[in-house]
């Protein structure tokens, strides 16, 4: 079965130099993975109960919580977990299984989260309102659109955002809940058209849907 290894950790909380994410993202790439998207939050509170907003023109400076994901498998979040443990000591390192088409009937509502990048025959920046129009009619609930700020994907080119060069190839992540009745119409639809990126599902409990 498939998981989603999902950590988050503020940028600088590395014992070096190296900035976190250019560490885990370089250790996943030589451990094999098949792909990473990083994300960077707006805000955060840190183990130590402290608040990091975006308070200096340098983005990087703020210590602004970072967010890495990436679809594996157990065995390898098993050989890969103590040595980012060891390079980790704050942060958060968690696992979400996905769920098999054969288990969809149990329950009533899906996650589904489509890792992809900005530019590529199905997905264009430039066609957002495409993408959720499609969404909607397949019965989707509260879909959003996130970017990244690097990762990389089967091609195992490693795309980022810097300064001088705004990469098209930047990770792009797309996330919806699915009720039940409309989740295998959809993954069906997605496995067809979604030939750059991976798609993740898992189970959910709806608590409200205002």
């Amino acid at each position: 079965m498939r998981c989603l290894l999902r950590i988050v950790v503020g940028e600088q909380d590395l014992p070096h130099s190296q900035g976190v994410y250019d560490w885990v993202k370089t250790f996943l790439w030589k451990e094999g993975l098949p792909g990473l998207t990083i994300r960077r939050g707006e805000m955060s509170l840190d183990y130590r109960g402290m608040v990091h907003a975006p308070v200096l023109a340098d983005t990087e400076c703020n210590d602004l919580p970072v967010i890495l994901e990436s679809i594996t498998d157990m065995d390898t979040v098993d050989r890969i977990k103590p040595e980012l443990m060891r390079q980790l000591p704050h942060g958060q390192i968690s696992v979400v299984h996905g769920v098999e088409e054969a288990g969809m009937e149990t329950s009533d509502y899906f996650v589904v989260k489509i890792y992809t990048k900005q530019q590529n025959s199905w997905f264009k920046e430039s066609e957002y309102d495409k993408v959720l129009r499609f969404l909607q009619n397949k019965g989707v609930i509260w879909a959003t659109i996130t970017k990244g700020v690097a990762g990389y994907g089967k091609d195992h080119v490693i795309h980022k955002q810097s300064f001088f060069s705004l990469s098209e190839q930047l990770p792009v992540v797309v996330e919806c809940i699915v009720p039940a009745q409309s989740i295998q119409g959809l993954l069906d639809h997605l496995k067809k058209v979604v030939t750059e990126g991976a798609v993740f599902t898992k189970t959910v409990d709806l608590i409200q849907n205002a």
